[in-house]
């Protein structure tokens, strides 16, 4: 669970970075300048890292409630 709340912080402290950087640029559908590409770059790849960091305890979670369900249907 501590996974999924850090990547969720990580998510909005990301779109709180990307709101401030395209007010300052300005909201345009291209990049501008150089620094504002790296911006983009950089808002992208955090956000994928954030949603990796929140999808795999998700995985472990699934696979942990299937072994406890197949364990009660084995039992009755």
């Amino acid at each position: 669970m501590k996974k999924i709340k850090t990547a969720k912080l990580i998510i909005q402290l990301n779109l709180l970075f990307y709101v401030v950087y395209n007010t300052y640029f300005g909201w345009n559908f291209h990049s501008v300048t150089k620094f504002e590409d790296n911006c983009d770059s950089i808002f992208t790849i955090i956000m994928k890292i954030a949603i990796v960091i929140y999808i795999i305890p998700l995985f472990s979670l699934y696979e942990s409630t299937i072994e406890i369900l197949t364990k009660k249907q084995q039992e009755q």
